[in-house]
């Protein structure tokens, strides 16, 4: 009996003892609140991956997560801050001074990718974010200097490109129109000095008429006095709208030499049953029932675009022994290396070959560029090279540089939208020709001046006129032209430009 009132107690204590721990065991602690995402963490997180992931320098790219990640993209309060932090951890680079656009060159590589905010205070989604290439906004007008009166030494405003489909264009205000008033103001005219070979307005009369012009083109609307390269005085009342980029500006065939030429100002798209594709339809009609020989392409100020119009134009214009072969291929990180072989999630970055869509037998093809001429111009250059005679043409020794383009990815949160346009690949022609960072260089440069004071398609400007001479043989490589004098129509090139459209340096990739 008494071993088993013992062994009674021993399970006593064990259950005494039991009790006593679950009574004594504290209560768990709740789990923190994970902390609330915001809006704008969203953004800026978005901003960080998909750069990571779609650079073509994202191996310079750390790996961040979680709360890593949160921290960093937090000590940027704007998100091009953001991104301008990322852009700078890819590879330096030096690039070459422009003659003369007035452009910060960059020390990094990727000094070209980009974001739309497409929210405003409202939270309503703008279409005024400047970088559009399909619209844009204001009259279309953009001014130089041109000479009048050589002996007393004086200038006037001139129109050296007017945007097609602004309202200037449409009211057939053309490149090569002076401007004698401006807003009931008829104080047009300055002064301008020459030294070394070139002439400038002075600075303080240069200032000034910048600020008339800025403030004009602030305005909703505006009266113009203007003389037509005819020489016929207009007045035009033009309002600021928002329009649809007209990119042809000029087309024509030189009959009696078997030229065509055109002129454009940026790759707009040209699908099917677009407008765009339409247009360049008939002009290469004209060119294949004249029987062209040589084709003059102006993109002077020709900034890039689509890359898929870029294709389009180059089997407008590739010969037969270029059918079938490759047009270009495209460069991509690891991440993005899958679409290079395969199509999917509406990218594609297979190889392209040509599709000739003409019947043309061009001996060759001039290009007339300038140190604005970028991207999806250079891209259609660069492509043809490979397989048929191609000769650059140009006020300096080269092109402006940018063998690189991107693809937009939208990035989401509750509230807020951004496009970020990380630059994502790299084209290489036949020949293997890709990493021209410093522009094409040109075949004849210091040949031609762009005289600012004519039309496009003048046969009598003097780009167009030494392109012709060459095509006809009747002018000799680095030939030395005279800036200045009766015959020069600009003062000294794009140093005394008043304004210049948007550089876009666009080579843009859609999403299929």
């Amino acid at each position: 009996m008494r071993a088993v009132r013992y062994i009674g107690y021993a399970c006593f204590a064990v259950l005494m003892i039991a009790c006593k721990k679950e009574i004594d065991k504290p209560e768990p602690e709740p789990e923190p609140e994970p902390p609330e995402i915001t809006d704008q963490q969203v953004i800026r997180e978005g901003i960080y991956d998909y750069y990571n992931k779609y650079s073509l320098w994202t191996t310079s790219i750390d790996d961040l997560e979680g709360d890593v990640l949160r921290t960093f993209t937090a000590q940027y309060t704007s998100y091009n801050g953001l991104l301008s932090a990322l852009k700078e951890k890819t590879p330096a680079y030096s690039f070459a001074a422009y003659t003369y656009l007035d452009v910060n060159p960059g020390t990094h590589y990727d000094r070209y990718s980009y974001l739309v905010d497409d929210n405003t205070s409202s939270g309503q989604v703008s279409r005024a974010d400047g970088l559009r290439m399909d619209t844009n906004e204001g009259y279309g007008m953009y001014t130089g200097w041109v000479i009048v009166d050589e002996a007393n030494r004086k200038a006037l405003p001139v129109l050296y490109f007017v945007e097609g489909g602004s309202p200037a264009a449409v009211a057939g205000i053309t490149r090569g129109t002076k401007i004698l008033a401006l807003n009931g103001d008829s104080d047009m005219q300055v002064s301008y000095t020459c030294s070394g070979g070139s002439c400038s307005v002075s600075s303080a009369d240069h200032l000034a008429f910048q600020t008339k012009w800025n403030n004009a083109l602030a305005g909703s609307s505006m009266e113009l006095t203007v003389q037509n390269v005819d020489g016929k005085q207009r007045e035009h009342t033009l309002t600021s709208i928002t329009y649809d980029i007209d990119p042809i500006l000029a087309d024509t065939v030189y009959a009696d030499r078997k030229v065509g030429y055109f002129a454009f100002s940026s790759f707009e798209e040209t699908d099917p049953n677009t407008v765009n594709r339409s247009n360049f339809e008939a002009i290469f009609d004209d060119f294949e029932q004249a029987g062209i020989q040589s084709l003059i392409v102006d993109m002077r100020y020709n900034t890039g675009g689509y890359v898929n119009t870029a294709e389009y134009l180059a089997n407008k214009v590739i010969g037969p022994g270029g059918n079938g072969k490759v047009m270009f291929t495209y460069e991509v990180n690891d991440y993005l290396k899958p679409y290079t072989i395969n199509a999917g999630d509406g990218l594609d970055f297979r190889p392209v070959k040509f599709a000739r869509d003409n019947s043309l037998a061009l001996e060759a093809v001039y290009f007339i560029v300038t140190e604005q001429t970028a991207s999806a111009a250079e891209l259609l250059i660069n492509a043809l090279k490979p397989h048929m005679k191609v000769v650059l043409v140009g006020e300096t020794n080269r092109t402006y540089g940018k063998p690189v383009g991107f693809f937009e990815q939208e990035i989401r949160s509750n509230q807020l939208k951004v496009s970020l346009w990380a630059t994502s690949f790299k084209t290489k022609n036949a020949a293997g020709e890709t990493d021209y960072w410093n522009g094409l260089s040109v075949d004849v440069d210091k040949m031609a001046v762009d005289r600012i004071g004519r039309n496009f398609g003048d046969p009598t400007e003097d780009m167009i006129a030494k392109t012709l001479q060459l095509i006809a043989g009747t002018t000799a490589n680095k030939a030395t032209v005279v800036r200045v004098g009766a015959k020069s129509s600009t003062l000294s090139g794009k140093f005394d430009f008043v304004n210049k459209p948007t550089e876009k340096n666009m080579l843009k990739k859609r999403k299929q």
